[in-house]
């Protein structure tokens, strides 16, 4: 993703996931763990929030994508 201030290259500063665990597999999970979506946050179709940030400048707007 590059930056829309000043096209440089952007790096991902977090992802903010609808779901703790993956839903493949509950195997590894600790009993007490259990619950899918502790948070109640639903991003999208149940997908993730990746929010990236300009190398060049922080001070610039952050990119946002949805997967």
């Amino acid at each position: 993703m590059d930056c829309e201030a000043c096209a440089g290259p952007m790096e991902l500063l977090l992802t903010i996931a609808t779901n703790e665990w993956h839903t493949d597999s509950v195997s590894w999970i600790p009993l007490e763990d259990r619950q899918r979506n502790p948070t109640g946050v639903v991003v999208g179709n149940h997908g993730r929030l990746n929010v990236f940030a300009c190398t060049r400048d922080p001070a610039h707007p952050h990119g946002f994508s949805v997967q």
